[in-house]
Parts: structure tokens; C-alpha cells; sequence
């Protein structure tokens, strides 16, 4: 027990080497939290059944004692564990199976081992592993691994629980001889500190990202102003304090964060003056390339000097960088000196700082009452100071659009978010785009590690805003009705808009990302049908983007959605009864939300459009264009088993048969698609500058498959009308929508002003992802687009993303 932490130990190793062998494991891992502290057992050759039961109850019983068997691959089983000992900057899973070492320097990990049977680990390989269910997810070890860990994403779950005590008894049990329990599988290290002295907090943090005095043990001293409890495993407090002299630099923040444990005993007040005395950390998030928040961590002696003291002026934020969140080239933590022009350089000049912020303006959301049918008990509002001003890049709801031509994202933008350093932020509120929160917002702003590992700079507010208070009393009227008005509930400020233009148009193409929808969104389902029918107006063919299959998220059952499209069917009331072309994923294999199978389908007119419908002998089937331009599988799937389409959902292309007003035959080829997201992306709080975008090799291979697809039909049917349409998780002008385009298509999203080309809020950005491109042919007739900003402008949204509308006449 002494060790926990440090390496494994002799129960840690004897719990797991019965869970692996009993199960027929490759490797089983045991959270040293369950290890229970100066607790015997004694085992020898002829052990009784006292003896094992005395064993035995060294572990916990109950829900601490169920484990999961699953499947995870070396890749994703070294992230975890690195993840999981980023949580104590220590040891935290014992292991059997399986060997590993970590070297840490005070946040950061240098150097790193994995082996499996004495040779590395095989990084593809997928290894057949024991979970402890109580740490994926339970309220005691929140996030947990579903949250923290993400585990849904890499861990296959075979649905097999299995009890730790009773694994223990069984191995006992046949068990007489004496197995190397007393080894060492796992070491965590840190590198040595020495004491260096008293230093002041801006020394400490110094003119760059990381403190030239990591790793050291230095004695400081500073005002205490917030402390919080952490909410979440693995608890402790944190402890922020700043310099009673600033130094005068501004390079040089003069606030610093303490992390205190759950045993610590130093007693600290907000007001206090007090000195203290620890190592220096860098800490680091989950994700690689995160930058970091300096703190004082292994904390060995808290002396308050003084007490009641007035907190430091807070530092007003002015001239805000505006343009960059770095210019710098390579690794930003380890700059010498920060560049305040540069916005995270900026930001990290007043890490833990108070600072003080006027008359923002609400440019974004994420929580609360954000989702229509899961509100959150967490609130992050995206602020944009000064928000009286007016600039180019405002969109028509005063939201503010990202530059992404010229990677510019805003840098300026503050989060203020909940928790336990919030005060006075109302997580039920219905907040609007566009608000201004007149007068002064006052807070603390540090680097911060949010549910899932990530980390960002963040604005906490200690104390009660009177600003935040007065913006209540003049919203607390504000109307909050059901989306759908089914309850006819008369409701101005939850109005969507609905299509502008003039009727006249013969054909009508629409798509929207639907965000998981399955029938067990129930009312979703009913609200989104609503939307189709009164703000769509019923188009003649609707790309629909994440319907899930049948049961949602649940391994369960197939990867059939026809439940999900009928019910949505069902529920809108156009003039005529949509019909769907949808077909399925390879089962949990091409990516979304594990266990819900999402693809791209679609649902059309069949009043006005004709479906020569070929059916699709498999999901692996090539779908191919013959001489004579007609689909061999309609509808269909492209690229299925091209490399660039791999594990990823697949786009469907549907040929149509329409007569217009001539009653002349036409053929109208209608492509859905869903590209890879850009989550291996680097994000703006990475520490590597200039962002790299890995993602963006396979959706250009994607968006390199649908092009030639859609030059083959234009090849064997020159007349042909082509609409490539969907959410292509890309900005317009990437280079994998210039491939896309080529010059054989043309995105509509030029036809519109610049400030209304978004689909979707990140952080605060209003920024375009979904698109619809035409062929030539097709833009000879009238085109007219329009997106319809239903849901990234406003909270209780149906989905994170916009519908997209596009008329044509003939």
C-alpha cells in the first residue's frame, strides 16, 4: 500500500493475475483507487478456505468488484494508460498481462515503455482486456473512463461481467504455489526536485509557456483569491493565488494554481496572505500537444501571514489579439518570451490572473439548455468583450463568423463557465445569440482541463456579477416555447425562419444533419419533422446526415434504420408522403456514435421524382455507372471499398426520373454524404503551431472518389443533373472542397453573402460545414440557395448543425 502510486504492488499484481488467468485474458487492469490501504492477507501453499476469504476481503464487494470484458487495441490501450496517469501524475492502474514504465518531469511525460510478453506492444493488434465497470462510469469516479477516457470509442464491450473476488477465489483455490506477485509490471517516476528557494509568482511563470523553474521545489508567497473543490474523481481542492506587487511586466502572469489532496490538512481562506512551498508543474491535458497551466503541485507547507486582506485589482482585458491564436513555428511551450499580439501568448501573460471584462456579447453556447431534449447541468457561454462594437464578421443574429481562409478563429473570444469557481451562472437559463451583458464581468481566468480530457482557457466568476444579475431580471420574460408549437404555444423568440424565396421553383434539394437521430428521440423526431414541414417546406429531396439505427445507442440488434426514417416520415405533413432511399452501414464499422450505426440516407417526392430502384445485393457491393449513364445499383454506394472510405461511413448516390414542365424526361443524380470529422486534427489551444490537419489526407481521398464518380456520370450522360449534397465536415475552401469542386462542380454556398455562410457554432464561431454542390447542367436552371439557421443561432436546437435549401426551375 505504501507504494501505491509509485509502482505496482503485491495485491495489485495477485487481483489481476487471477482476473487474466481465470478469464483467458490478455491483459487485466486494476484501478489502485479499489486497493484498500493497510489491509493483510497472508497466502502459503495450503491455504484454507479462511485463509482465501481473509484474502479475499482485502478487495471491495458490491459495484466495485464488477469488471468488463472487452477488446481494445495497443494503440488505444498505451493512450489510456498514459491518460489515466496524466489524472495523479502517478501510477493508477495496476496490471497483469503486461508491463509498462512511465518517466514523467512534473506534468509531462518524456519517455515511456509498453511491453507484452517481454516485446513492445503491438500497437494493431486488438487485446482481449478486463475494465473495472465501476471506473467506466459511476458518480464516485466522474467523468470516468466514458467521459475522461472516451472509452465508448475505443473499448468493445462483449457484455461479460465478471467479479474480481470471486476471480480471486477461483485462482486461489487451484493455486498452490507462489507466483511472482512481488514483481514490479508497472512504474510511474518523476523526475528529482531540489529546492532552489523563495522565488516570486512571476518568476515562477516567467515570459513563456512553461516555467523556467519546472521541476524545482520553490517557496512563494500571494494573496489567496479562489478556491474551489474539484467536483470530480480524483477530488482534491485547488487553491489560486496572486502577487500582492506586480512586477510590471506584462509578460510575466502574477497568478498561480495550487492542487491540494483530498488528505491535505492546510487550511486556507480566501483574503489570506500565505507562503508556500511545493514542486513547480506544468500540467497538461489528455490530448496530445496540449498546452499547459502552470501550478504548484506535492505541496509541503502552507504558512498564512496574514489574513482579510483585499484581493487584487482585477486586470480589464483590452486590446485583445483579434487575429491569431499563433504565429509562432513549432512547439509554443517551450518559446523563450510571449508574443502579446499572438492570442494565446496573450492569455497565458494573465494565467490565474483576475481580470475584468465589459459589455460582452453571447456569441455561443455549449450545455445547459443548449440540446432540446438533454439538458446538461454544465454551461460554457463563448463571450466576445466589448460587444457594443460592430464588425465585418458578424453574422445577421450578431454572432461572429470564423475567417477560415485566413485561420482566423477568433482568439479574442472568453469562455465563462460553470463549476465549482462559478458563481452567480445560471445553467437553466435560455440564452440567446446577440445578447450583450451590459456593464463589467469580473473573474479569474486560467488553463482548464474540462469533462473529456481537453483543455482551454476559461473565465470563472469566484464572485456574484451584478452584470449577470441585471441581464436576468431583463430576459426572465423571454418566451421559451416547444420548437414544434404542438401544444399551440405562442412563442416569438423561439421562431425559426422559414425559406425566403418566391414560389416558382419546379425542383427543390435540401439537406440537413440531423445529429444521431433514432427512435429513441421521440420527440426529436416529432420536431424535426415539424421543422422539414414548415421551415423546409416539404423539399422534393432532403439529404439526411446521422440517423442512427433502430435502437440508437445500443450494440444490440442490427444496423436496420427503417424504423428511424418511418416514424420521421410519419411525422411530416407535407402534401404528399415522403419515401426513403437509405441503406445500411457495415455493422459498428464505419464510425459516429458507438453502437448507433449512423449513415447518410434519404427521403424524397415520389409525386414528382421516379426511383428505378436496383437493389443493392450487400453493402460491399460496387456501385458503378454503365455506358449509359444509368446507375448498376440504385440507389447505391461510392468508393465502398476504396481505401478512402475505410472504417468511414459511405456516401449513397440516388438516380432520379422527373418530368418538367415541358414533360421532358430528365435524370437527376443525388449524392449524401458525411465526410470524416476533423477530431485528429490539432485544435487552437494546441501547444504546436501551425495547426496540422491529418484529417484533411482522407477526406480529400473521399472527396477525390465522389468527384470521379460524378465525372463518370457526366461521361455517359452528358445531360445529366448532378447534386452533391451533405455535411462535408470541412470549410469551403480547404483543399478537399477544392477537389471536390474540381471543375465540374459548384458549391451554392458562394451565392450567398459572406456573414450568412454558416451551418454551425464552434467555441463561439459561427463557421459552414454542410454544402451543396451542383454540375454545370444543373446551375443552368435558376439556382437559389439558402441556409436556414434553425439551430446554430438559437439554444433548445434539434441539432448542432443547419439545414442548407436549394431551388432550381426548369
Amino acid at each position: 500500500a505504501d507504494n501505491l502510486g509509485k509502482h505496482s504492488t503485491t495485491a495489485g499484481n495477485l487481483i489481476t493475475t487471477a482476473l487474466r488467468e481465470v478469464h483467458d485474458l490478455d491483459i487485466a487492469l486494476y484501478p489502485n483507487y479499489l486497493l484498500r490501504k493497510n489491509n493483510l492477507g497472508l497466502f502459503h501453499s495450503d491455504s484454507s478456505k479462511i485463509d482465501i476469504n481473509q484474502i479475499e476481503s482485502i478487495y471491495p464487494s458490491g459495484e466495485k468488484d464488477t469488471f468488463v470484458i472487452g477488446y481494445m487495441s495497443g494503440r488505444n490501450l498505451k493512450e489510456f494508460i498514459k491518460q489515466r496517469t496524466l489524472e495523479f501524475y502517478a501510477l493508477e492502474l495496476e496490471v497483469s498481462g503486461m508491463a509498462y514504465e512511465i518517466f514523467l518531469n512534473h506534468g509531462e511525460i518524456i519517455s515511456e515503455a509498453f511491453l507484452f510478453n517481454g516485446i513492445t506492444l503491438d500497437e494493431s493488434r486488438f487485446y482481449k482486456i478486463a475494465l473495472s465497470k465501476f471506473f467506466i462510469f459511476s458518480s464516485e469516479t466522474f467523468p470516468s473512463y466514458k467521459y475522461r477516457n472516451s472509452i465508448d470509442r475505443i473499448f468493445i464491450d462483449t457484455d461479460m461481467t465478471i467479479s474480481a473476488r470471486e476471480s480471486l477465489k477461483t485462482y486461489l483455490t487451484k493455486n498452490k504455489n507462489f507466483p511472482l506477485w512481488t514483481r514490479m509490471r508497472a512504474l510511474v517516476t518523476n523526475t528529482t526536485s531540489k529546492f532552489i528557494g523563495t522565488k516570486s509568482i512571476s518568476q515562477i511563470q516567467g515570459k513563456g509557456h512553461m516555467s523556467p523553474y519546472r521541476g524545482m521545489t520553490v517557496e512563494t508567497n500571494g494573496i489567496v483569491t479562489a478556491i474551489a473543490e474539484i467536483e470530480y474523481y480524483p477530488g482534491g481542492k485547488e487553491v489560486f493565488i496572486q502577487s500582492q506587487t506586480p512586477d510590471n511586466d506584462s509578460k510575466t502572469s502574477e497568478g498561480l494554481k495550487l492542487y491540494l489532496t483530498k488528505n491535505s490538512n492546510f487550511d486556507v481562506q480566501v483574503g489570506d496572505l500565505i507562503k508556500v512551498t511545493g514542486d513547480v508543474y506544468e500540467e497538461t491535458s489528455h490530448i496530445q500537444n496540449s498546452l499547459t497551466t502552470t501550478s504548484l503541485r506535492d505541496i509541503s507547507d502552507i504558512t498564512v501571514l496574514k489574513t482579510s486582506l483585499s484581493l487584487p485589482k482585477a486586470k480589464e482585458l483590452t486590446k485583445l489579439p483579434k487575429k491569431y491564436f499563433s504565429t509562432y513555428n513549432g512547439n509554443i511551450n517551450l518559446k523563450k518570451e510571449l508574443k502579446l499580439t499572438d492570442g494565446l501568448d496573450y492569455w497565458e501573460s494573465v494565467e490565474n490572473m483576475r481580470v475584468s471584462i465589459k459589455s460582452p456579447r453571447i456569441i455561443g453556447f455549449r450545455g445547459g439548455k443548449e440540446q432540446s431534449d438533454d439538458h446538461k447541468k454544465h454551461l460554457t457561454l463563448f463571450l466576445l468583450p466589448n460587444g457594443n462594437n460592430r464588425t465585418n464578421m458578424d453574422s445577421p443574429s450578431d454572432g461572429i463568423l470564423a475567417d477560415t481562409d485566413n485561420h482566423i478563429h477568433n482568439p479574442q473570444i472568453i469562455p465563462l463557465t460553470s463549476g465549482p469557481l462559478t458563481t452567480g451562472l445560471r445553467i437553466d437559463e435560455n440564452y440567446k445569440i446577440g445578447d450583450v451583458i451590459h456593464g463589467e464581468i469580473n473573474g479569474l481566468l486560467t488553463f482548464s482541463k474540462n469533462l473529456f480530457g481537453d483543455a482551454e482557457y476559461v473565465l470563472f466568476t469566484p464572485e456574484k456579477q451584478k452584470s449577470l444579475d441585471e441581464y436576468y431580471s431583463q430576459i426572465s420574460e423571454r418566451c421559451f416555447g416547444e420548437l414544434s408549437n404542438r401544444n399551440n404555444i405562442e412563442c416569438k423568440d423561439t421562431e425559426r425562419p422559414a425559406i425566403k424565396s418566391e414560389h416558382g421553383y419546379e425542383l427543390t434539394i435540401a439537406a440537413y444533419n440531423v445529429k444521431n437521430l433514432s427512435p429513441v428521440n421521440e420527440d426529436r423526431i416529432i420536431d424535426t419533422a415539424y421543422m422539414i414541414k414548415n421551415n423546409l417546406q416539404c423539399p422534393d429531396v432532403l439529404g439526411l446526415v446521422e440517423i442512427q439505427d433502430n435502437n440508437g445507442e445500443d450494440f444490440s440488434g442490427d444496423a436496420s434504420a427503417n424504423n428511424t426514417l418511418t416514424e420521421l416520415i410519419k411525422n411530416i405533413d407535407c402534401s404528399f408522403e415522403y419515401q426513403e432511399a437509405n441503406l445500411d452501414p457495415l455493422l459498428h464499422r464505419e464510425g459516429g456514435v458507438p453502437g448507433g450505426n449512423i449513415r447518410v440516407a434519404l427521403i424524397y417526392n415520389p409525386k414528382k421524382l421516379y426511383l428505378p430502384y436496383k437493389r443493392l445485393p450487400n453493402n460491399v457491393s460496387e456501385t458503378i455507372v454503365d455506358k449509359y449513364g444509368e446507375l448498376n445499383f440504385n440507389p447505391g454506394r461510392i468508393g465502398v471499398n476504396t481505401r478512402a472510405f475505410e472504417n468511414t461511413r459511405k456516401s449513397i448516390i440516388v438516380q432520379f426520373k422527373f418530368y418538367d414542365r415541358e414533360r421532358k424526361q430528365r435524370d437527376l443524380y443525388v449524392a449524401v454524404n458525411h465526410l470524416n470529422s476533423k477530431l485528429s486534427d490539432t485544435s487552437s489551444f494546441s501547444s504546436r503551431w501551425p495547426m496540422v490537419y491529418p484529417s484533411e489526407i482522407k477526406r480529400s481521398r473521399m472527396a477525390e472518389e465522389v468527384n470521379n464518380f460524378v465525372r463518370r456520370i457526366e461521361l455517359y450522360k452528358p445531360e445529366a443533373l448532378i447534386a452533391v449534397v451533405g455535411d462535408f465536415n470541412e470549410y469551403m475552401n480547404r483543399p478537399a472542397m477544392r477537389v471536390l469542386e474540381g471543375d465540374v462542380l459548384y458549391n451554392l454556398m458562394r451565392d450567398i453573402p459572406k456573414n450568412e455562410r454558416y451551418t454551425t457554432n464552434h467555441n463561439g464561431n459561427s463557421q459552414s460545414l454542410d454544402y451543396i454542390f451542383i454540375n454545370r447542367n444543373l446551375r443552368r436552371h435558376k439556382p437559389r440557395f439558402e441556409v436556414l439557421h434553425l439551430n446554430s443561432d438559437f439554444m433548445g436546437r434539434l441539432s448542432d448543425h443547419d439545414p442548407i435549401w436549394s431551388g432550381f426551375k426548369f
